[in-house]
């Protein structure tokens, strides 16, 4: 050891580690390109003319990626987000030999692993995106194919446990011709998850149908835009880029939809907006992190960002350091979004009833995490009353 005389500093590593936000609305889109574009792989894209560039997109309303790449980067304005197409040209052929987009099947969407190559296919691609692109998608989408139940089912399954770490929350049409509430309800009874978000009807742009999950996730990421990435905000009552929905609802109409937990289109006055807060849970599920759409996209991406954020800490000593790195680092965290109104309270804990001494020496460690969510203002209700000591201005 080297002699030494005087004074000398030396620096320790920052107790408290930097946490960056992960991103809250990427949207996945499992769908239909043109001959030429990618098949079944997981392509990040950040703006419109890289879409068109990769996925060879045009105009034709048959390809689900054309009208995807149009409603979420050129009507609102969002991105990045994930494409995936299956329609191989190879594979999908008409009688004749040539392409043919409408062979694609349920089965092509939802996919697969290939077990001689480990190649993977439709909606399992999503698997692929944090290992290549370090993002975590937030929506997933499958226009013209997600009122399958086999689709919407694994949708759903990847919205509950994306990479074996993640959580999203799937965005699912009812079907096309399901004109009547009770059509409409019925194909809801079948759904019943925290991670789902139904909608109806189809809407319209301009002379085009739209698929109303592709103008609900641009819409959704356009608030989290506007909130700093943060998904404490509702989508709904806000206005969608469309010319109107497939079918008006009335007042009572759209709330009852609301009420089985179906979201919807309504104008009250001025532009049609997203109308309904509640995840496919509702009614039946009433704890607050399943039934709100923000709720449970909030817990979502608080949960997101601990596996993230915290993944550094992985395999360093239980000591005390680390215990008061990982509570100090998420308190502060978590009480700037106190700050910012995104949660009521929030808090972190390392509690011993939690860690028993054999959790302790295998090497496991639990912390626990307790916030209050910010809900929407569903109802807002006055009431009035008459206040006849009035009258007596009358003598005054």
């Amino acid at each position: 050891m080297a002699f030494k005389h005087g004074v000398y500093v030396r620096e320790e590593s920052t107790p408290i580690f930097g946490v960056s936000e992960v991103d809250s609305a990427i949207v996945c889109v499992v769908g239909t390109a043109p001959p030429g574009a990618p098949v079944n792989e997981a392509v990040l894209v950040t703006n419109y003319r890289q879409a068109a560039e990769t996925f060879k997109l045009n105009e034709d309303p048959t390809y689900t990626l054309n009208q995807a790449a149009k409603v979420l980067f050129r009507l609102y304005g969002v991105g990045p987000h994930v494409f995936i197409n299956v329609f191989d040209p190879v594979v999908h052929k008409d009688d004749s030999g040539k392409p043919d987009v409408s062979k694609v099947t349920a089965s092509d969407v939802v996919g697969g692993v290939d077990a001689a190559t480990g190649k993977r296919k439709g909606l399992e691609c999503i698997e692929e995106v944090w290992t290549k692109y370090g993002k975590v998608v937030g929506i997933i989408t499958a226009p013209g194919f997600s009122h399958d139940s086999t689709v919407y089912n694994a949708m759903i399954a990847k919205a509950e446990n994306l990479s074996g770490h993640f959580r999203a929350v799937a965005y699912i049409d009812a079907p096309a011709d399901a004109e009547t509430l009770a059509d409409i309800n019925a194909f809801k009874s079948s759904i019943g998850s925290p991670y789902a978000y139904v909608l109806a009807p189809p809407v319209k742009y301009g002379d085009e149908a739209h698929y109303l999950s592709l103008h609900a996730a641009g819409l959704t990421a356009k608030v989290d835009a506007q909130n700093g990435g943060v998904p404490y905000e509702s989508p709904s009552n806000k206005e969608l880029r469309i010319s109107g929905p497939s079918r008006i609802f009335t007042i009572d109409e759209a709330n009852y939809l609301n009420s089985r937990g179906i979201t919807t289109v309504f104008r009250f006055s001025t532009g049609w907006k997203l109308w309904g807060d509640r995840t496919a849970a509702f009614p039946e599920n009433t704890d607050v992190k399943d039934t709100f759409i923000s709720c449970r996209r909030m817990a979502n991406w608080i949960e997101n960002n601990l596996i993230v954020n915290t993944w550094q800490k992985v395999d360093n000593p239980t000591n005390k350091r680390l215990i008061e790195s990982i509570v100090d680092t998420w308190n502060i965290a978590l009480g700037g979004l106190v700050g910012r109104g995104a949660l009521l309270e929030a808090k972190v804990h390392f509690l011993e009833e939690d860690n028993p001494l054999t959790s302790l020496m295998d090497g496991k460690i639990t912390f626990r995490v307790s916030y209050t969510p910010v809900t929407p203002a569903e109802t807002i209700e006055f009431v009035t009353v008459v206040d006849v000591s009035g009258y007596k201005n009358l003598f005054k």
